[in-house]
Formats: structure tokens, sequence, C-alpha cells
């Protein structure tokens, strides 16, 4: 529309349903608060106030963007002080708006399309009130023009504008929109936002795939490549290893959780009086097994199973909790149920969640190859920031420790073609699997001992998390 517009950001409150600070709480690696400011911005609007409390608790949300803070000095008289704080802020502007967009900032999932929507209304005196009537009862934003000053006056408590309007209702116009904008106010909709955002992710990564396959998995899909995944249970220089074996206890029980080879269960076995090792590939287990007995191994369990789904396999390691310590490691990140997995991690330690992830999973290394073979960039997977702000969802308190990554090697030729023919499910002689070779031969660098390295793959810095089983939700 022609005209000035400012928008209003409603940011003052407490959050004392969510247990505080929900407006800095971290949604897809930003915080909530700042999700509503880049939604006002997408949507063209470069004028925005934010109505904040005494204090400058929120100026991390909205540090780097355009937007200028409003002091509402008594946000306890509800959300109406807020709108009145921010209403005579624009208005006594020169010149005022034309058009004022009134956004709650503990709605991430503003949509910048809806505020457009909002926008492009014509001016209309008699009804200077728009509402974008969402899919999920959500009213919010709202658009007031000049003539709906009466009603900003006349709010009050905590309801803002909604009381007023539907007593007006010759006063407002309606957009539907089919989105959804919740509103956090609890914990348990920040994570149910975050899982529902993890499974999104899961889901395209999936059907990336489903477009593209030529190949099938199998029923084992790590049978052809397990003994890359084997590591000396001895071996020293592990800084991952070493971590972990610092948070051993000589009367522990382990659960490793995708224990694959052994990679970590085996040494860690030595430290402590009992690891359980949970594997769904029968090839990843029996490399573990002849791993521990050729190293004299003897106090490690194996299940062949998917964890937690199968009842049948949960029976068998037996009641929770069933270890002190449960470990996974870089494992979670194509699991699309995110939540019930981290329930059911939780519920089998009794002293220590553990979790070893990458920034991005481990497949990210194969993502350059993407485009030159199918046209398109990778669906990345979630990872370990969205595995922190998850827990932090929940009302964890995990500490990580970050260690810098190294780059993948791989042995040969062979071995690299191997790996990306899995990430790129591309079938021998095929079209795909030719634009692959090709791919290799621009991409990859063979070093003076033979071994491959692709120099344009991320190195994979990564993370170690550790959480009380009983601070999260």
């Amino acid at each position: 529309m022609s005209g000035r517009v400012t928008a209003i950001v409603l940011a003052a409150g407490a959050g004392s349903r969510f247990g505080g600070d929900k407006l800095l709480a971290r949604l897809e690696g930003r915080p909530v608060l700042r999700h509503v400011l880049d939604a006002i911005e997408a949507a063209g609007i470069h004028d925005t106030l934010i109505v904040v409390p005494p204090g400058n608790a929120l100026a991390t949300a909205f540090e780097g963007s355009q937007a200028r803070p409003v002091v509402n000095q008594d946000p306890s008289r509800g959300l109406s002080s807020s709108l009145q704080t921010g209403w005579a802020a624009a208005v006594t502007e020169d010149p005022p708006p034309d058009v004022v967009i009134v956004a709650l900032g503990d709605q991430p999932l503003l949509d910048p399309a809806v505020i457009v929507a909002l926008l492009e209304a014509p001016p209309d005196a008699d009804r200077p009130v728009v509402e974008a009537r969402h899919a999920d009862g959500s009213r919010n934003p709202v658009r007031l023009e000049p003539a709906a000053a009466h009603l900003v006056g006349q709010a009050h408590g905590d309801r803002g504008l909604g009381p007023l309007l539907d007593a007006n209702p010759g006063l407002v116009r309606t957009i539907d929109v089919a989105a959804r904008n919740p509103d956090v106010d609890r914990r348990a909709d920040l994570v149910a936002l975050i899982e529902a955002a993890w499974r999104e992710r899961v889901e395209a990564n999936g059907a990336q795939v489903e477009r593209f396959r030529e190949a099938p998995d199998g029923r084992d899909f790590y049978a052809k490549v397990s003994r890359t995944f084997v590591a000396d249970p001895d071996r020293t220089g592990d800084t991952v290893l070493d971590a972990l074996v610092a948070l051993a206890r000589p009367a522990d029980t382990w659960l490793d959780i995708g224990a694959g080879a052994g990679r970590y269960a085996l040494p860690i076995a030595r430290h402590v009086r009992e690891v359980v090792a949970v594997d769904p590939s029968p090839a990843m287990l029996e490399a573990l097994r002849t791993a521990a007995g050729q190293h004299g191994i003897d106090n490690v369990r194996t299940f062949d199973g998917r964890w937690p789904a199968d009842t049948e396999l949960r029976r068998a390691v037996g009641p929770d909790p069933v270890a002190d310590v449960a470990l996974i490691a870089h494992v979670s990140y194509d699991i699309a149920a995110i939540g019930p997995f981290v329930d059911a991690l939780e519920a089998a330690a009794r002293r220590l969640c553990v979790a070893v992830l990458m920034q991005e999973s481990p497949a990210a290394v194969a993502a350059p190859f993407w485009p030159p073979v199918h046209g398109e960039a990778r669906v990345g997977l979630p990872a370990l920031e969205r595995f922190v702000e998850l827990l932090e969802a929940r009302g964890a308190r995990p500490t990580t420790v970050r260690l810098v990554g190294e780059r993948r090697r791989w042995t040969d030729h062979e071995e690299l073609l191997t790996f990306l023919r899995r990430q790129l499910w591309t079938r021998p002689g095929s079209a795909a699997d030719e634009r692959l070779e090709a791919a290799i031969t621009g991409l990859a660098m063979t070093a003076d001992d033979g071994t491959v390295t692709v120099p344009a793959a991320p190195v994979l810095d990564l993370g170690i998390v550790t959480w009380a089983p009983s601070e999260s939700c």
C-alpha cells in the first residue's frame, strides 16, 4: 500500500507461564521474538517499534534489526498497556503512520504473506481494523488505521483489542488465511514447534531421497560398509572418546543406542561394569562382537533392534532405567519423532544422558555432489544446535563441549564411490551414477598416501552434550 506503515510488536510480558525469558528462547537458531521481527521486515515494513519491559533483557533478540524499543514502564497492567504505549509512540512521529500493524512477540510462525495481505486491504475509515483470522483461531496480527484510535484508548487488561473487536464487529474486516500462528505461552508450546520443525526437515530429507532413489537400501543399510566403522578400542588421541571416558564410573552400566560397530561402546566397556549396545544393523553388531572377541572385551551385551520402537527389544533389554548413562553418538539426525525418542532416552538413564552430535549430519559431506548429480541442493537434517534447542525448551540445562572436527578421509577412490552411492542412491551404470563418477573426478582430491578427501565438503565440528534426565519435561 502507499503511505507510511509502522509495526508495533508487543513484547513486554513477563512470560510467567513459560517460566520467564520466553521471547529469548531459541527456535531454529533464532530467538522467538526475532522470528516475528524478521517476518515483519520480510513483508516490507522497515519502521518497527518493540514495546519492551524496563531494563535491557530483550536487546539481544533485536540487535542488528531495524526495530526500535519503546519501554512500557508498567507492563503488569497487561497487554493493553503495551498496545497503548506502542500506539502513542507511533502516532506522535512526524509524519504519523497511515497504517499500524500490531503483532505479538510470542508468535514465531508469523507469515510475512499474511502481513502483506493485511497491507493490501484498501483504506476504510468506517472499518479501520483488519484482522487476520488463521486456521488455528489466531486473530493476529491486526491492522489499525488512525480511525481506530478510540478502540486503542478503550483497551484494558491482558486481552488487548480482542473484546473490543468482538463488541464492535462493524468496525472490523477479516481476512481468512490457511496458515497457523500459535502463541508460545508455555514450554510445551515451544517444544511442539521445535518437534514439528524437526519432523518437517526429516520428512523433506526422506522425500528427496525417494524422488531420486535408484538403489534400494536392502535389509541392512550398513552391511556393505560396516568395516569402515570399526575402530581400535585401545586407541589414543581420540578427543571424543577421552571426554566420554571422563564421564564413566567403574560401577556404571552404559546404554549405547546406535552403537554401530562399537566405536565408543568397546573402549568405554574397559572403564565401566557393563555396556548395553543397541543397533538396528546386524552387520554392525557382528563387527562389534568380532572386535570385542579380538580384544578380550566380555562385558558388552548386544541387542539388534531400533530404539525405542521395537517392543521386543525393550523387553529384552529390561525395565527402565536400564543404565546409569544413556549415550547416543551420531544418532537422532533422521528420527522424525524426536520427542518420544528423547523421552525414551531419558527414561533409560538414572544419572546422565550424553549425545555426541555434529554441527551438520554426517551425510552432509556428500552434499556437494547433489547439485551435479541430481540438479538440486541436498535437504539438510537437524543436528547439534536443533537438538540443544529442544533440550532447553524441555527445561533441561544441557552442557555442550565443542570440538573441532577433522576433514573426512576415505582409504581410496572406491571407498568414496561406495559411500557416495549410498548417500545419493545411484545405481551402478545409470546416468546419475555416471554423473557421480564425473563429479568425483572434479571434487575429490587424492593425497600422497592414497587417501581421498573432498575439499568442498564441510568440516563437521561436533559437540558432546550432557544433561541430567530428571531436568527435562
